[in-house]
């Protein structure tokens, strides 16, 4: 068993020291082979930071996953998206790790947890146990790798974190993982910021490996204006690896100043979607923004002047220099040169504001009512105008603009115009043609969205389609069968509940909403000769659709 040594070092602030305060502690590796990170803390995921490690474990399944300390499950969860089979362990240093996508459960953990599916005829749950219930030993086994929920591939997510804050810690700072191979910059952005209504990109340039120096004319930026923020694109590696993972700290000096420092830790999930706003794709690079919004509440800062934002105060090439490192502290520094062509200062060119991210805004017409809570929005927008919420022919609804990043979810009440009665249940909201979560409420449809765009609803009265998943017919002898599997799919609002039944008895099935698959797996208990099985499937409107099959096991 690979065995790592925490590391005591106060690198930074709380909840770090805090750890370092407990005492000395040993976390072992969570799984037995060797450390391969293919993805790191706050890696920049689509609408999220990523909370934790994915340790590849591609092609294989079924490793034994091991709990890092003594300690307690806190959590089980099973549902056919986000973390998929996953385990949460509390240890008596005030710390909770996590274990996300396996396969299956092991021993006592397993068996606790059928029973608990068994008595609630529930496939997807959630469980709480008790602080008695189920110990567990510091390299215990507790599960198998999978790649249950949503992911791309069998390998472990694990997490680290604080118990009290439920805020997921940086596990790198934990684990003294051999690691002395430096971040790698690719490329460094100019954004314009003269108008804080419409910060723009405004130029790239590629980082030259060979000359050591960006892709430009003296290596020097050279700007029609004074008024700037800088952004930067690399990645970081570790020994024996070629998986490119992210870069965890970055400082920017002007003219031997430092005006800006960032180190990723400590983000709560909370403020995960603060990912939209720090980083920016530009065809195939991915951009880390070296300035704030003008509103946010993420604890990654360090050091921050004018916000990150740079004004020049004449037209002389100035000295910047980009350091950026991992975890380990090992560093690599660019030095390259900005100047401007002339000093124009601020101006505000953009639409003029009436939503403001520091104050709630609140609207209510006759067929729309929209509340948006202080914090959700990083930036005044212009959200209420004739052409921003308007009623096209169609009887959709535009509010705002699709492309605004939005920090948390605000909400919504649509008029819904003569419902069909009976049928006012079966309304689903449609944003941006997607459907989204939604309560009719006497004449309103309610949601919690968290994107502008095009609002609409629609009646789903279809019921989830079913078919046998291996054959294009229902075999009549499946002796020698593992598992049963058949293919769903629901046309709007997504498949809900699903249960199936051997003989008329409840059994547990399993849901991978990646493949549209519910698997049934057989073992000791699963009847045998003459069968009959049944699998009823619903949407998340009610609506009901059943696969009936008499066969031979």
């Amino acid at each position: 068993m690979q065995k790592f040594r925490v590391l005591l070092s106060v690198f930074f602030s709380v909840p770090v020291l805090s750890f370092a305060q407990s005492g000395a502690l040993d976390f072992i590796f969570p799984i037995d082979r060797s450390p391969v990170i293919t993805g790191n803390y706050a890696e920049l995921r689509p609408n999220h930071f990523h909370a934790g490690l994915d340790f590849s474990t591609d092609p294989v399944a079924n490793l034994p996953i091991r709990s890092v300390a003594d300690g307690y499950v806190s959590r089980i969860k099973i549902s056919s998206g986000g973390y998929g089979r996953v385990l949460y362990i509390t240890h008596p240093n005030g710390y909770v790790t996590v274990y996300a996508h396996q396969k299956k459960y092991a021993g006592r953990i397993a068996a606790y947890t059928r029973q608990k599916q068994l008595e609630q005829q529930k496939n997807e749950i959630e469980l709480f146990p008790a602080p008695g219930e189920l110990p567990v030993k510091k390299g215990e086994v507790i599960g198998y790798t999978g790649n249950t929920g949503s992911s791309t591939g069998p390998h472990l997510h694990f997490e680290i974190r604080e118990e009290k804050s439920e805020i997921p810690l940086n596990p790198l700072l934990f684990y003294d993982v051999k690691d002395d191979v430096k971040p790698v910059i690719t490329h460094v952005a100019i954004y314009n910021t003269a108008d804080s209504n419409a910060v723009v990109l405004q130029k790239s340039a590629a980082y030259d490996a060979k000359l050591s120096r960006l892709n430009l004319p003296g290596n020097t930026f050279v700007l029609p204006q004074n008024t700037f923020a800088l952004a930067f694109a690399g990645y970081d590696l570790t020994n024996g690896t070629t998986n490119r993972n992210n870069i965890y700290e970055a400082k920017i000096e002007l003219d031997g100043k430092l005006i800006y420092h960032h180190q990723l830790n400590n983000i709560s999930f909370d403020q995960a979607r603060y990912v939209n706003v720090f980083s920016e794709k530009s065809g195939s690079t991915k951009l880390q923004k070296c300035f704030t919004p003008a509103c946010y509440d993420v604890p990654i800062y360090k050091t921050l002047v004018n916000g990150g934002k740079i004004e020049l105060k004449d037209t002389l090439p100035h000295v910047v220099e980009l350091s950026v490192s991992d975890e380990k502290g090992n560093l690599n520094n660019l030095v390259f040169y900005v100047k401007a062509s002339r000093i124009s200062g601020y101006s505000t060119q953009g639409l003029k504001p009436n939503a403001f991210c520091q104050k709630d805004f609140s609207l209510k017409q006759s067929d729309v009512e929209l509340f948006v809570p202080k914090g959700a929005l990083a930036n005044p927008t212009l959200l209420f105008r004739r052409t921003y919420i308007k009623a096209p022919a169609d009887g959709s609804i535009d509010i705002g603009n699709k492309n605004e990043k939005l920090l948390k979810a605000y909400r919504l009440a649509l008029k819904v115009k003569e419902p069909l009665t009976g049928k006012e249940k079966k309304l689903v909201m449609l944003v941006n043609g997607d459907a989204q979560a939604s309560v009719y409420d006497n004449g309103w449809l309610r949601a919690e969205p968290k994107a502008f765009g095009n609002f609409n609803y629609a009646y789903d009265t279809v019921a989830p389609a079913i078919t046998y998943g291996y054959h294009k017919t229902k075999p009549a002898l499946i002796k020698g069968y593992r598992n049963l599997a058949f293919k769903v799919s629901d046309a709007l609002s997504g498949i809900g509940e699903y249960n199936l039944y051997i003989n008329n008895t409840w059994q547990i099935a399993e849901y991978d909403a990646k493949s549209s698959t519910i698997f049934c797996y057989f073992d000791e208990s699963t009847p045998s000769g003459n069968i009959s099985i049944r699998l009823e499937v619903s949407d998340k409107v009610g609506n009901k659709a059943s696969f009936d099959w008499n066969t031979v096991r």
